[in-house]
């Protein structure tokens, strides 16, 4: 099922832009910026020494947040009025900018307003291997645009690398994808651009 739906995307993809290769209005010089959340934007080192996870898995662990700890609790204590590095968020803008994280939506959601980034574009996907079609298809239904550039910033930056030259190829554009390696919010984080798979 997986690869049928795959294919169907890539084909509406490929439709999206036979329409836009004459379209000058299409292209824009730009670069569109693409980020993660967590342990790129806003390190969640604090979150781990405090051992709030309790060797739970990742489902167990959201709801062990909901259910126990309360999501209200858990961002007023780890998020609410926290600092943290501006290394990358100074080039954010609501026109050039899509923050795409995977996770559970009702942690994610209040997490980004705690950190004031609520006014940047959200997407949230369940697992981080959908992230590289939500990114073409925010591109394809929002944007509305292919910018010359797509920067992507990520602290696993693994499905962007695999899936990087099949969507320059297709949107005919150039990707530069950036490792982000935080270590606490106090410190700026290590960014280094990957330049090879």
């Amino acid at each position: 099922m997986r690869k049928i739906l795959t294919f169907l995307f890539w084909n509406y993809v490929l439709k999206f832009r036979n329409i836009w290769k004459g379209n000058k209005q299409s292209r824009k010089d730009s670069i569109f910026i693409v980020s993660d959340f967590d342990d790129t934007i806003f390190s969640t080192k604090e979150v781990i020494e405090k051992d709030v996870r309790k060797w739970r898995r990742w489902n167990e662990w959201n709801k062990y947040i909901e259910e126990v700890i309360w999501i209200e609790n858990f961002i007023r204590e780890f998020y609410e009025n926290k600092n943290f590095p501006d290394k990358i968020i100074k080039n954010f803008d609501e026109k050039n900018t899509l923050i795409l994280t995977a996770g559970f939506e009702k942690l994610q959601i209040p997490k980004i307003k705690a950190t004031w980034l609520s006014k940047i574009p959200l997407k949230i996907v369940y697992e981080a291997k959908e992230k590289p079609f939500e990114m073409v298809k925010y591109i394809v239904q929002e944007l509305k645009f292919i910018p010359r550039e797509i920067h992507i910033y990520e602290d696993r930056p693994d499905v962007f690398l695999e899936t990087k030259a099949r969507i320059e190829k297709i949107l005919n554009t150039k990707i530069k994808i950036f490792l982000v390696e935080m270590n606490w919010n106090e410190t700026e984080p290590k960014i280094t651009e990957i330049l090879k798979k």
